[in-house]
């Protein structure tokens, strides 16, 4: 149990037997009242997201999350499968669980697969990963000395500006925090 004084964005929290994550607070002073916490979080079973009040000094359950290596396999219809390097076990995510991620996922690719009470919860990919540009226009001759950008799709989908100097099939570094074009791999 933590006071709620003390969530953090990130935070995994259990209410009611719901595993909420916690995806923003804000803390306010009314007065002579007090403080309160205000939190948005997101269900972890139906993703819906909701905003709830805690006063400060309110007791909240955090739940606790199990860290392991995982590897990305491959996708099927609905969901991607990530194997644990150690035993062979595979895990598969539905893709509405990963949509954040799913465009940085390249195969054999290294993540964090958190989880709770067995069941993987979230999936975190490295700052930065090199993915393959499967499709381009080519460089126009006197376009390549300036700041000039072209659209490049990658080979997960992702859509991405490169400078116009890039080719396809190279490799390149894309931060997945903003989604933008870091330089070459």
């Amino acid at each position: 149990m933590i006071q709620a004084g003390d969530i953090r964005k990130g935070n995994v929290i259990r209410l009611e037997e719901v595993l909420w994550l916690v995806v923003d607070t804000q803390v306010t002073y009314v007065g002579k009242r007090g403080a309160y916490i205000q939190v948005k979080m997101k269900n972890l079973q139906d993703q819906h997201i909701e905003t709830r009040r805690f006063s400060t000094s309110e007791s909240v359950e955090k739940a606790f999350l199990e860290s392991r290596k995982m590897v990305y396999l491959y996708r099927d219809a609905e969901h991607f499968v990530f194997m644990n390097p150690e035993t062979g076990e595979q895990t598969p995510i539905h893709e509405d669980d990963i949509k954040a991620v799913a465009p940085y996922l390249a195969y054999d690719e290294e993540v964090d697969m958190e989880f709770c009470n067995g069941r993987p919860v979230r999936v975190q990919v490295a700052p930065s990963v090199a993915l393959e540009v499967s499709r381009t226009e080519p460089a126009v001759r006197g376009n390549t000395a300036t700041g000039v950008t072209k659209p490049a799709e990658l080979e997960t989908g992702l859509r991405v500006k490169v400078p116009g100097h890039i080719q396809q099939g190279e490799k390149i570094r894309v931060d997945t925090r903003t989604g933008e074009f870091l330089g070459r791999a």
